[in-house]
């Protein structure tokens, strides 16, 4: 049988098979589709490992997971061991902006939170909330001087550990990044990150787009002094349909191939179940801040500040040399949306003495939680924090 490859707007998640047409099988299609129409939340797995809420700041709230009892887990096609034992020091997750954190948990068989914690990893997890309109304000300022350094030692007192390690997906490895480098002497260890694009006119087409834009907007800058604080943060507050179709967009035959894939394998439930909870993810996102727009528009890809390895958040200096905990990053070897190029420049910008980069297959999406991602992006990192306790 023919093998149809599941994506949704910047990658290819998971292969699955394309059953042979049949009566039998238009029937079970139509069955199956009408019980999705009715019933979708049966198809959709997300969200479905244990967790309480430690620690909560408005929107924010921070989680910690618990893994059934249990020898063994099933990731993919395999059933990992769990280990007795736990690593010394706990893990904190940081989500990306504009997305649920329960990316880190979609389903029983595709949940990174659940492969860390059978690794041994004390598994805690930051809930950016669902910002609306009335949170339009919000900028990094807020997220990475009060909420990170709050979530820290929420997870601290929680454990009563000395120090823990980060990890962080897209935007939030770079708000890890600009905490680590705010704040000097920060109670952390380690830092991972997955796809966060430190040099944003690296990052292929778009990065071409942005680092042209940016010579003309930086002499309007310069000689006009025009900045876009002062404009309204409602300009720029991106709703959560918006910025969902804005991501399907930027692999448009991906997103044409996952409906034909779709029609294909109409009448296998786990093949539905495994689709339409990947696409839950993109179906479903948050809105994105007005004030944060506006100042990743500013700062992070017209001035490509982080690139430089400086960058002001309210009255708070960032400097990325004063990073010098153990680093590692991770990139998408077919991310469009954030290249190698981009990814890897953060080797440049950080003081630690101990970094490495990783290349993992995948796209912006499929190299954070792809079919893939275990064997590869989730095993290097959970040995690399393994050998840091």
């Amino acid at each position: 049988m023919p093998v149809a490859t599941f994506t949704t707007g910047s990658g290819s998640l998971e292969p699955c098979m394309s059953p042979r047409f049949s009566l039998k099988n238009g029937a079970r299609a139509l069955g199956l589709a009408m019980e999705r129409r009715r019933h979708p939340r049966r198809f959709i797995q997300t969200d479905k490992t244990p967790w309480d809420r430690i620690y909560q700041d408005g929107i924010m709230s921070v989680r910690h997971y618990s893994l059934p009892p249990m020898a063994r887990i099933p990731v993919g096609g395999e059933m990992i061991p769990v280990e007795r034992s736990k690593h010394r020091r706990p893990l904190l997750l940081v989500p990306a902006l504009g997305i649920h954190c329960w990316t880190f948990d979609l389903m029983p068989n595709r949940s990174m939170v659940r492969y860390l914690m059978a690794r041994g990893h004390d598994v805690y997890l930051i809930d950016w909330g669902q910002p609306s309109k009335a949170d339009r304000e919000l900028d990094l300022n807020t997220y990475v001087n009060h909420w990170l350094p709050a979530a820290v030692e929420a997870v601290r007192d929680h454990t009563g550990a000395e120090d823990i390690n980060l990890l962080g997906y897209c935007m939030g490895g770079l708000l890890n990044l600009m905490y680590l480098g705010g704040h000097p002497g920060a109670p952390v260890h380690s830092l991972a990150t997955i796809a966060s694009p430190v040099n944003f006119h690296k990052s292929g087409p778009f990065g071409t787009v942005f680092s042209l834009a940016a010579i003309p907007a930086m002499q309007v800058h310069d000689w006009f002094q025009v900045r876009l604080e002062p404009l309204d943060s409602k300009l720029f507050h991106i709703p959560a349909n918006l910025l969902s179709w804005g991501f399907k967009l930027t692999n448009p035959p991906g997103l044409v191939q996952s409906y034909v894939d779709l029609w294909r394998n109409s009448a296998d439930r786990d093949y539905l179940t495994e689709y339409m909870t990947m696409g839950q993810w993109f179906n479903d996102m948050v809105d994105y801040p007005g004030a944060v727009v506006r100042e990743v528009i500013e700062k992070l890809i017209l001035a490509n500040s982080l690139a430089d390895g400086r960058i002001k958040l309210a009255d708070h200096e960032v400097d990325f040399a004063n990073v010098t905990q153990d680093l590692l990053a991770i990139g998408g070897t077919s991310d469009r949306i954030v290249t190698l190029r981009a990814a890897r420049d953060i080797l440049k910008v950080v003081g630690s003495s101990e970094k490495r980069f990783e290349e993992a297959p995948g796209g912006h999406a499929g190299v954070f939680a792809g079919s893939k991602a275990p064997a590869h992006t989730w095993r290097i990192i959970a040995d690399w924090l393994a050998a840091r306790g």
